[in-house]
């Protein structure tokens, strides 16, 4: 459910007989939404968009589209919407622009391929928030990697690690805005415990304060 939804945006973001990313930006600038859209694009916060604003941009019927092609209930799909597409148009911007149209198969590729965990994980949790569900059934959502302490982004992507397999290990895959304390904080209820995930995963950080999206650590 939540891959396809992840799907379905970028196809929509990456389809230039429908504008793309620059047609949504055209929309949302004509929209009075011009702020929002370029917060998305930019490596700054991402500011909020709501349901209704996300219908008048996309229209209802793509937006019942995307919702169909995910399994999530029409009259949810502007709320789901609303927090996944901002982080996915962030994904496809990462040096704070819009990309050329002929790079859009490259971004998408790179969204579904290295970052695809990234974007379920992020679809999952914006699922979970609306329909109910408990913070087990989904993993925190989008934002930028950043330090153990909670400082500024790792400057570059590094390519998902895979963990070694041991039986019941558990695994986090780490998304934009992460640190290693918002993660201890998650799994541990203390940002403080950062340094448990650090050691256990020593063979793919060198520096607690780097840690990048579409890395899968170990939580012990």
């Amino acid at each position: 459910m939540t891959g396809n939804l992840v799907k379905g945006v970028v196809g929509m973001l990456t389809n230039s007989s429908s504008g793309g990313l620059n047609g949504l930006v055209d929309k949302l600038t004509q929209s009075g939404l011009g702020d929002v859209a370029a917060s998305w694009i930019s490596k700054g916060d991402n500011k909020p968009i709501s349901a209704p604003q996300i219908i008048e941009a996309l229209g209802q019927d793509r937006v019942d589209e995307l919702a169909e092609q995910a399994g999530i209930p029409k009259e949810k799909g502007a709320e789901v919407l609303s927090e996944v597409l901002p982080n996915v148009v962030n994904e496809m911007t990462p040096d704070g622009e819009v990309p050329k149209e002929h790079e859009w198969g490259t971004l998408s590729k790179v969204i579904l391929g290295g970052l695809g965990v990234a974007g379920a994980t992020m679809a999952a949790k914006a699922v979970a928030r609306k329909f109910g569900h408990g913070e087990d059934d989904a993993p925190p959502v989008m934002a930028d990697a950043g330090s153990a302490a909670g400082g500024s982004s790792a400057p570059s992507y590094s390519a998902p690690s895979a963990a070694p397999a041991a039986a019941q290990a558990q695994t986090y895959t780490v998304v934009s805005g992460d640190n290693l304390s918002k993660i201890a904080k998650h799994f541990y209820g203390n940002p403080n415990d950062w340094h448990k995930i650090f050691d256990a995963n020593r063979d793919k950080i060198s520096n607690p304060d780097m840690i990048h999206p579409g890395q899968v650590l170990r939580i012990p």
